[in-house]
């Protein structure tokens, strides 16, 4: 059994390692829940990723598939979960303390909700 293991990340290597990894998540889907005082809610499902970068000029953490872009603004904290060199789930907390999931899946998963 491989153990997973969340993470944070230090928001220096947020721009590389987002470029890094880009390749891996090409083709993926992912799915992005919205955590705010008033609980937890599904924000949207992604299909077919290009990837996920930093823009460290906006401020601002993408995730970008072939039909649009999930921008999550001001982000304060990156942490990231994974078994070994495959990346499953980034939770990002915001300046504003909401918190955003966002759960990366192989396509054939996302057809069973």
């Amino acid at each position: 059994m491989v153990e997973s293991s969340k993470r944070g990340l230090p928001r220096e290597r947020w721009r590389t390692f987002f470029d890094e990894v880009s390749d891996r998540l090409k083709g993926k889907g992912a799915d992005i829940t919205l955590s705010t005082g008033d609980g937890p809610r599904h924000q949207s499902r992604l299909w077919q990723l290009h990837g996920v970068s930093y823009d460290p000029h906006d401020d601002a953490l993408i995730v970008s598939c072939r039909q649009q872009e999930h921008v999550i603004s001001s982000p304060t904290s990156v942490l990231i979960e994974g078994y070994g060199r495959e990346l499953s789930l980034l939770e990002v907390t915001t300046k504003g303390g909401d918190r955003e999931t966002v759960k990366f899946m192989d396509p054939l998963l996302l057809s069973a909700t």
